[in-house]
């Protein structure tokens, strides 16, 4: 699963990410898939992450709980990331350690036949360890980066190797406007190779608004093809510290399934700036 508003929270994606700001960052978000459909997806997560300048070095936490039907899966992991400076640019390598556990509630699953061995789940409490890897290239006003956020794969809980690729920057359109382009590649074998892309607008370095494309390379945008579909994306900078995000998505559960649901999905971000001669150390867009 991933949150539309990746692009304020790249570190749920990519460890890399961890201290690629001056600044102490931690991240909450809140996903509601497919409205008033039985069994939709939910999904929370946070980050936390923070620089140690001297060294270059950024660490932090990630942590997601997903759940769909009557799985419910919890991951939780410690991002270590370094940044080796390139003249004005910074190109971070970062890895992920964390653990797996889930849950299956079968007082949820009916069957024909009582007790069907069909329906149980042998991995119910069991910690699966994970590693995972990312790099992350960056400058003030750009970035890019490739991860793999979890290595191994595991058959019976459907666990497969995502691959990651994101990119974005900050360009000024006036003194008063400025654009945020911003885009995610994913590739899952067995799965078409899909895409996000936004594009969004900061006016006054006090909110943002932008559509957003939701579609895999083979498909034309919110086709009939599963997952694919369009939305809006919105926010607001309450303080210097503080900023709240909101998105909305229509998404298709496939082409035998001609009905488009409704996705919600919130983000409080917590942005501990120090500030230096009244300026900002880096900014706080990305």
């Amino acid at each position: 699963m991933t949150f539309s508003q990746y692009m304020f929270n790249h570190q749920s994606l990519n460890p890399a990410y961890a201290g690629s700001k001056e600044y102490t960052h931690f991240a909450i978000l809140h996903r509601t898939q497919w409205l008033n459909f039985p069994g939709a997806p939910e999904s929370q997560a946070f980050t936390f992450n923070h620089k140690i300048s001297s060294k270059n070095f950024g660490f932090g936490l990630t942590g997601v709980n997903d759940k769909i039907g009557p799985l419910n899966g919890n991951r939780i992991a410690i991002d270590l990331a370094y940044h080796l400076p390139l003249n004005d640019a910074f190109l971070a390598v970062g890895i992920k350690v964390g653990i797996s556990n889930f849950d299956f509630d079968e007082s949820l699953i009916q069957t024909t036949e009582p007790n069907d061995l069909a329906f149980t789940f042998d991995e119910e409490g069991k910690f699966i360890p994970n590693v995972g890897f990312g790099m992350y290239y960056h400058n003030s006003r750009w970035y890019a980066g490739f991860s793999i956020p979890w290595f191994i794969e595991k058959e019976n809980l459907k666990l497969q190797r995502h691959y990651y690729g994101i990119f974005g920057g900050l360009f000024s359109l006036s003194n008063q406007i400025k654009a945020k382009p911003s885009g995610l590649i994913k590739h899952t074998q067995g799965s078409a190779l899909s895409y996000d892309l936004s594009m969004l607008l900061l006016f006054r370095e006090l909110f943002w608004i932008g559509p957003q494309i939701r579609s895999s390379i083979s498909d034309a945008p919110s086709s009939t093809s599963f997952g694919g579909g369009l939305g809006i994306l919105g926010g607001i900078y309450l303080n210097k510290n503080i900023s709240l995000g909101y998105a909305f998505n229509t998404s298709s559960l496939g082409e035998f399934v001609s009905i488009h649901h409704s996705t919600h999905e919130i983000l409080l971000r917590f942005d501990l700036i120090p500030a230096v001669k009244t300026m900002l150390r880096s900014p706080r867009i990305f």
